[in-house]
């Protein structure tokens, strides 16, 4: 039972694989091609470096006119038994990237649909857009991780900067303690130096009064 829906499974995805690949034409170094093309979910950029690369691997990789790119003696034993040219464009559209391919493999006999080898050429092309779709994962978890990165670099700054700034919060506060403890003790002495005004003031009023009572003993005796 497992084996039937893995091969069921297989099936489905062999048939959206296929479904994504469709005959055409197109201008290649300014003449029409017949061809196959497909949409890939990845910057104009990236397809380009990911299909030199690929291209690479069958053939040699050179840089065509108005932006073709162009693989000599390509050798892919599933599409020919001789080596063949690849002509391929890509280009985008409505924000889709559009990657053309033409293979020649005689005079006006370009694959296509109903070609023999049409079939196995969408594999190989399909092939190619299975690698592009996996790098793309990965640039996309590439670009999370780097998000994740720049937020815990910036939740590590803050973090630092809370505790400079508990830092110079309990300087703050110790020397306002400080000062607090200054205070209370001005105070202190000041309650201190109060009191011990209040014993010298009435000390220096009974003084006063005394020494009028002593002026007045005197007066009185000059009297008589």
């Amino acid at each position: 039972m497992k084996s039937i829906f893995v091969l069921i499974f297989l099936l489905v995805t062999t048939i959206t694989s296929f479904s994504q690949t469709f005959s055409g034409i197109s201008e290649i170094e300014s003449a029409k091609k017949e061809g196959f093309y497909t949409y890939i979910n990845a910057t104009e950029e990236d397809v380009t470096e990911s299909w030199k690369r690929y291209l690479a691997e069958f053939g040699i990789v050179e840089k065509g006119r108005n932006g073709a790119i162009i693989s000599n003696q390509t050798k892919i034993k599933s599409i020919s038994n001789t080596e063949f040219t690849v002509l391929s464009k890509i280009s985008e559209e409505k924000n889709k990237v559009r990657l053309f391919i033409a293979i020649p493999l005689g005079p006006d006999n370009y694959i296509k649909s109903g070609h023999s080898s049409y079939r196995e050429a969408t594999i190989w092309l399909e092939d190619f857009v299975q690698i592009v779709n996996l790098e793309e994962a990965a640039r996309t978890e590439e670009k999370k991780l780097n998000e994740l990165i720049k937020t815990n670099i910036k939740n590590k700054r803050y973090s630092e900067r809370l505790v400079r700034e508990l830092e110079a919060n309990k300087r703050q506060t110790d020397l306002l303690l400080q000062r607090l403890e200054e205070a209370k003790l001005a105070k202190e002495k000041i309650l201190t130096n109060q009191v011990q005004n209040a014993i010298d003031l009435k000390t220096s009023e009974d003084s006063v009064v005394i020494q009028g009572q002593k002026l007045e003993t005197a007066k009185q005796k000059l009297k008589k």
